[in-house]
């Protein structure tokens, strides 16, 4: 909560409750009660995680809603997807090259503007002492 002392009011009420264990975590949140969200987290096996999370804003009636996943193909190497409500496609690649040395590829595509571009491309090098 945020009391502001000059107009004696709330100036913001944001409550949060989760649970956790080690393959669930569950989590939800209301923001000044217009904003209401939650999101869940599951360890489906131990190369497979996985995730949705939903909200909604009351004073416009707008949701969101994505979902999303994480595969671990080896001991080196794991794929991220992930989807939203606004057809933005999430694509990610990581790779231990060798130790202390990580290579991320990943791309964000708009679904919606497929055609059109404005999709983003990235590369990443991680580097350990």
């Amino acid at each position: 909560m945020s009391f502001d002392p000059t107009k004696n009011r709330l100036t913001r009420t944001n409550f949060a409750i989760g649970f956790s264990s080690p393959e669930v975590v569950v989590h939800t949140n209301v923001n000044d009660g217009q904003e209401f969200a939650g999101s869940l987290y599951q360890k489906v096996n131990p190369n497979l995680e996985s995730g949705v999370h939903m909200a909604w804003v009351a004073s416009t009636n707008a949701t969101r809603f994505g979902i999303g996943c994480v595969y671990r193909l080896d001991d080196a190497s794991t794929l991220r997807a992930k989807v939203s409500n606004t057809s933005q496609i999430g694509l990610g690649f990581t790779h231990r090259l060798r130790k202390g040395i990580t290579m991320t590829l990943n791309a964000l595509i708009d679904g919606k503007n497929f055609n059109q571009g404005g999709h983003k491309l990235g590369l990443g090098f991680e580097l350990e002492a």
